[in-house]
């Protein structure tokens, strides 16, 4: 009877750490589980927050393009008005030059123009 009692308690034993291997067997495959969930929530989180990021910058950098577009485009307006009134002023200078010439031989050409107290370079300058 003490045999078969011995027994009995080595056979409870033998199913106690059975029972015990595949609960702990469970417990950690649900734990590998719960954390596998946790990092890939957490990596999801954190790409998130990247194309966020990402997102906030590229349009920051499409604000800041525009802006020089804008400037570049009021620049070459500028420009292009300035190189207008340079040659507008290159060209009255020229024609002032031939006014000045033909002036200057319209008077030489006077009758007389020898004796005159105005010369053609003093009617010129004023």
């Amino acid at each position: 009877k003490e045999q078969e009692q011995e027994e009995a308690i080595a056979k409870l034993k033998d199913e106690h750490r059975s029972a015990m291997a595949e609960l702990e067997s469970r417990l950690k495959v649900e734990k590998d589980r719960e954390v596998s969930a946790a990092i890939a929530k957490t990596e999801q989180e954190a790409l998130d927050r990247l194309t966020k990021v990402k997102i906030d910058h590229d349009n920051e950098i499409s604000k800041y393009k525009a802006a020089i577009a804008k400037e570049q485009e009021h620049t070459d307006e500028v420009k292009l008005k300035l190189e207008q009134e340079t040659h507008s002023k290159v060209l009255a200078e020229d024609r002032l030059k031939d006014v000045k010439e033909e002036f200057k031989y319209f008077i030489n050409s006077l009758p007389g123009h020898e004796n005159s107290s105005y010369n053609a370079e003093y009617m010129i300058a004023r």
